[in-house]
């Protein structure tokens, strides 16, 4: 009998006789000893865990304090880290009345060790934009999960999943690091467990996990660590502002602010001016910043400070175990303001250097300005900047984006200036803290192909093309622009431009990875390899200075001069109906350049010629010459 008792005790006190599993959900999932903060918060999610005693036996952490949140199910526990050197795991005892219910273990490694200024994307790179369901079925075997609610897969279908997965990117990593792109920023590969238009990522249901159709959490980072090996560095897609629907707390929410508008549907007035407007009421700022994008993305409140705290966790715990070099934020600017001053700093603090790029969808200059981390050199401006930036380090360039394509079309009469269009975007950069990190593009995976808005003029695709990879910032390229995709079946429709990539699927009749395309196809393949590994190592293009010359009254000319210590780039372009002549260093020698040169590289053709010789160029085309000091 005392022998059974013995035993029964045994049991009970290391908590296996008595456990009811009643933990669903633990997170952060992991942590690293090692962070530069000792102090971090675990939200966990079961049963009635407002009734239990919660307590740290152990003397490596030490629990600050146990929030019991408006939900009974859920419990914030505040923890530091006592001994910083191994990583280890340590155990959560959950007690009632002095018996232990239930023990979760939680695991603590070791934080790794390097410079994320250097690792970090750059205006060194450019950076491949994939939407992986579209671009190439590794892994058959994960196209169906059976857990999941959307079961539809149909390549027919531009609205249904179509199997591309992580596996199917680390099967191209040599395609993408051979056409010379440096950076890959990925839409959003978490859990997406809806019932329809799951493919796109952006209504996460499970912010730790990856979803199972793409691969695994593993996966991910091998995903990571492969790129890297090969000169590329990994952007992941964050999305701060909603959920999805499906999310699972929206089926037992921690606190009744948790979601916006509590948890019922308004949509988002879209007034993004009301944010800086002098003159606006609280019920304008709140009817952007509180409304939901759509019914199916519930609106995150991040005023929730518990709320608040899970999100930077996540996107330093994101940042670490997969080794990331940058972050893109979908619906930047939707979130509170307060919320992505911390968050940016956050994330600053812990990883020095770390860019982010925001998504601000906005052609003002002025208002994408206002967002920017200021530039302390403004000293006149920075008071008025500081009130109103959220500290992130870049954004997408939406106006030049615009400018961009609006001035590479044709004149339609003499006196009609395209070209200024573009030069008068690019002389308002004084609104831009920092203009040589803003993200710079043609399109991206909500608008339509660049090929389609430029007419399917190929002649202008390229003069886009050497625009892009010339001018200050850091280009994004949209996958399938290479080889000229076009949404023109149906145009803007966002099945439709995210179409597959030829070759991704081994049923494909047309390739780009084996170059089995239209001549043309090829033609744009080869042309833009060509600039982007030349870019890769032009200095003068990563930090140089950049000089602009205005098209005259009379002259549908823009040219861009490019300069540091080691190399000087001029980029004429022609979008007059006549050939034109110029002589390069009428250009040259009208910037502050302190070195001089007789000849200079013709990037596209490596011929060279005499600078102070008069070059033709014809119409609709550029040149792009190189002086290497």
């Amino acid at each position: 009998m005392k022998k059974i008792i013995l035993i029964f005790s045994i049991l009970f006190n290391c908590g296996f006789l008595f456990s009811q599993n009643l933990l669903h959900h633990v997170e952060p999932i992991s942590w690293w000893v090692n962070m530069k903060s000792s102090k971090f918060q675990i939200l966990i999610h079961g049963d009635q865990l407002k009734e239990l005693e919660i307590n740290i036996p152990d003397s490596k952490i030490e629990l600050l304090k146990v929030h019991y949140l408006d939900n009974e199910n859920y419990v914030a526990l505040d923890v530091e880290v006592i001994e910083r050197g191994e990583a280890f795991s340590f155990d959560i005892y959950f007690s009632k009345n002095d018996q232990l219910i239930e023990k979760y273990n939680y695991q603590m490694g070791l934080k790794s060790e390097r410079n994320m200024e250097n690792e970090s994307f750059s205006s060194k790179d450019v950076i491949y934009l994939i939407t992986p369901d579209r671009f190439s079925n590794g892994d058959k075997n994960n196209d169906i999960v059976k857990s999941l609610k959307e079961q539809k897969m149909n390549r027919e279908d531009p609205s249904a999943r179509h199997g591309g997965d992580i596996q199917g990117i680390i099967n191209h990593l040599d395609y993408i690091a051979e056409m010379g792109f440096t950076a890959i920023w990925s839409t959003p590969l978490l859990e997406n467990n809806m019932k329809e238009l799951s493919y796109h990522g952006y209504a996460i249901t499970d912010l730790y996990k990856i979803d199972p159709r793409m691969g695994s959490n593993d996966l991910y980072k091998e995903l990571a660590l492969k790129a890297k090996s090969k000169g590329i560095k990994l952007i992941k897609d964050v999305v701060l502002n909603h959920i999805g629907s499906n999310h699972w707390w929206m089926n037992d929410l921690p606190a009744e602010n948790w979601i916006n508008n509590t948890a019922n549907y308004v949509n988002t007035s879209h007034t993004r001016e009301a944010l800086h407007d002098p003159y606006s009421v609280e019920k304008d700022v709140v009817g952007f910043t509180d409304g939901w994008f759509v019914k199916q993305m519930p609106d995150l409140n991040q005023r929730n400070p518990f709320l608040a705290t899970y999100i930077i966790q996540n996107s330093l715990w994101w940042i670490e175990y997969a080794q990331l070099s940058g972050f893109r934020v979908d619906t930047y600017s939707y979130s509170d303001r307060v919320f992505l001053n911390s968050w940016n700093k956050a994330i600053d603090n812990e990883y020095p250097g770390f860019n982010i790029v925001g998504e601000e969808w906005t052609t003002d200059k002025s208002i994408i300005g206002l967002w920017q981390k200021p530039n302390l050199i403004q000293n006149e401006a920075v008071s008025i900047i500081q009130k109103h930036s959220s500290f992130i380090p870049s954004l997408m360039d939406f106006p030049l984006n615009e400018a961009l394509v609006e001035a590479l079309q044709p004149k339609d009469q003499k006196w009609d200036h395209k070209l200024s269009i573009l030069y008068r975007n690019m002389a308002q950069d004084y609104l831009y803290p920092k203009a040589d990190n803003m993200v710079v593009f043609l399109d991206n995976h909500d608008m339509s192909r660049a090929y389609y808005q430029l007419k399917h003029d190929f002649s202008y695709w390229k003069m886009a093309q050497a625009f892009l990879m010339t001018t200050r910032g850091i280009p994004q390229v949209y996958y399938g622009t290479e080889v000229l995709l076009s949404d023109s079946v149906k145009p803007g429709d966002h099945g439709v431009l995210r179409e597959d990539f030829p070759g991704g699927w081994d049923t494909d009749v047309k390739n780009a990875f084996s170059g089995k395309m239209s001549v043309l196809q090829n033609d744009a393949q080869v042309f833009l390899k060509q600039l982007l590994n030349w870019r890769k190592n032009c200095t003068a293009i990563h930090n140089g200075a950049l000089r602009h010359f205005a098209p005259t009254y009379d002259n549908e000319v823009y040219t861009v001069v490019r300069y540091d210590e080691n190399s000087l780039v001029l980029l004429v372009l022609n979008n007059e109906k006549d050939n034109i002549e110029i002589i390069p260093n009428n250009y040259i020698n009208e910037i502050d350049f302190k070195k001089t040169a007789t000849k200079a590289k013709v990037i596209m053709t490596n011929n060279f010629i005499d600078l102070n010789t008069k070059v033709s160029i014809n119409p609709k085309n550029f040149l792009l010459l190189e002086i290497e000091l």
